[in-house]
């Protein structure tokens, strides 16, 4: 027999602490005296699902949760959750669905309603909103929650290749047929001037005599300008390019 066995075959302590909420699993529980206490709370953390022994999966709420202390050499201080659940033999399996349905006021009657908090799993419950039907008075559907952090195992039914070999086609959603044309303005709403604007600015007109005479002395003195000779003499040093081949900085007339 182990240590651990032999501390537990001795007893608890019998003061025990109690809690309203305990993170366990990567859920967060709390029981649902804890929540009735707050009337127009939009979330539920007391649905809890557990698999028996039998093979049956039983439902149900979180009543309380309490933390034991096994005295010995190692402390042992698991933490329990009593539940109130529901038959498990009035639950309604739709397996090609995946749909699985409780009724909330059933009761199971056994008495083992104590779990350890680590064979917790969370759940919620959703009833029918046509309550008229009478075979949908009474039930609820179960959905179990993701553990925070955590996402869901993949399955083979995720995929559309081998994952192991990655043989398969990739799902690619495709594109609707046609065309499609932006109109920018429009798209952003944007105000358009309606005016006709050249793409050239003409500039101002000049009327006055004495200007015109200047603007023609100057188009023609760039013109020259233009046109100048290439030349070896020291006067047109000043206006020799750098890049020009013709300029010779050993000649006679540069020295």
């Amino acid at each position: 027999m182990s240590d651990e066995l032999k501390q537990v075959a001795n007893g608890c302590q019998a003061r025990v602490k109690s809690f309203t909420g305990y993170d366990v699993n990567g859920y967060r529980f709390h029981t649902t005296r804890y929540e009735q206490t707050w009337p127009n709370r939009k979330t539920t953390n007391s649905g809890v699902c557990t698999p028996g022994t039998d093979g049956l999966d039983y439902h149900g709420r979180v009543e309380e949760i309490y933390q034991l202390e096994f005295d010995g050499d190692k402390p042992l201080k698991p933490v329990m959750f009593k539940c109130h659940w529901f038959n498990p033999r009035e639950t309604r399996l739709t397996p090609h669905l995946g749909l699985v349905e409780v009724r909330e006021d059933s009761v199971y009657p056994g008495k083992d309603i104590y779990i350890v908090a680590q064979q917790a799993v969370q759940v919620y419950y959703t009833r029918y909103a046509n309550q008229a039907k009478q075979e949908l008075q009474g039930w609820a559907i179960v959905h179990q929650v993701s553990p925070h952090g955590k996402l869901p195992t993949p399955n083979d039914d995720d995929y559309n290749f081998n994952t192991n070999t990655y043989d398969g086609e990739f799902y690619q959603e495709d594109g609707l047929p046609g065309t499609l044309q932006i109109v920018l303005p429009e798209a952003l709403e944007m105000e358009v001037d309606n005016e006709t604007v050249d793409d050239e600015d003409d500039g101002d007109v000049v009327q006055n005599a004495k200007d015109i005479q200047m603007l023609e002395r100057l188009l023609v003195a760039s013109d020259e300008d233009d046109n100048i000779e290439p030349s070896d003499s020291v006067a047109y040093l000043d206006n020799v390019d750098s890049d020009d081949e013709t300029y010779n900085p050993n000649h006679e007339d540069y020295s």
